[in-house]
């Protein structure tokens, strides 16, 4: 047996101490809200903390509660928050309310068709970077969630198997469809979207997954791979 050795914790940075470009509005602006934590999403919510208790550090505080527990909660118990005012425990309620109609609304949707996938996808897209979305399906074709998955440039999005498979394993979804866009150019596939969709389709069903579509989108037009046939 070794010598036991004294508990260490890793050190707590507070938000003055982190670099302002990584702080969570900062970040949100740079890099987009899909790659923040929920604490820093959080953050950027609540706005600011209180005296002794930055923002961050609030939301940490919060979040170790959990999303369930915090939405059984009403006004008058988030109040016995420490640091929750009124003004943030209404915020709080606000973004757990519109949270759960955004995901009934998302649970009501089917898409069985590239039609349905695109009208969908449409404003999911950024206008002017190349942007790969994935879906993820039930076995009747209900949408579980979706998830941009990368963005790349006006020109080229990069991403790898995992980078999409990864939600689907947590979400134990049955099909996915892929999509992204071409901000300049025709909505057709390249060698190297070809290449890719092959290597997922093989990735696919290792895992148990079927990749039911790859959608290309462009401004006024879209190519799909299943109704071409190569899926």
């Amino acid at each position: 047996m070794g010598q036991a050795r004294d508990r260490v914790n890793y050190t707590y940075r507070s938000i003055r101490e982190i670099p302002e470009e990584l702080r969570p509005r900062e970040k949100l602006l740079k890099l987009g809200a899909e790659l923040l934590s929920d604490e820093e999403l959080l953050a950027v919510i609540l706005g600011s903390g209180t005296k002794g208790n930055d923002v961050l550090n609030l939301s940490k505080e919060l979040l170790k509660m959990g999303w369930e527990e915090l939405e059984k909660k009403d006004v008058s118990e988030l109040l016995n928050v420490k640091g929750l005012g009124l003004v943030k425990a209404l915020q709080i309620k606000a973004l757990i309310e519109l949270s759960k109609r955004i995901n009934k609304r998302r649970k009501g949707v089917s898409i069985r068709n590239p039609r349905e996938a695109v009208d969908f996808l449409k404003d999911k897209m950024n206008e002017r970077k190349e942007t790969l979305v994935a879906l993820y399906l039930d076995l009747s074709n209900r949408l579980l969630d979706y998830e941009i998955v990368a963005l790349g440039n006006a020109n080229t999005v990069i991403a790898k198997p995992k980078d999409i498979l990864f939600k689907a394993v947590k979400l134990s979804a049955n099909g996915i469809i892929i999509a992204h866009n071409h901000p300049r150019g025709e909505a057709k596939p390249s060698n190297e979207d070809i290449t890719f969709t092959e290597r997922l389709i093989k990735a696919c069903k290792i895992l148990g997954f079927e990749l039911l579509d790859h959608i290309i989108l462009s401004e006024e037009e879209y190519f799909s791979f299943r109704e071409e046939g190569i899926i």
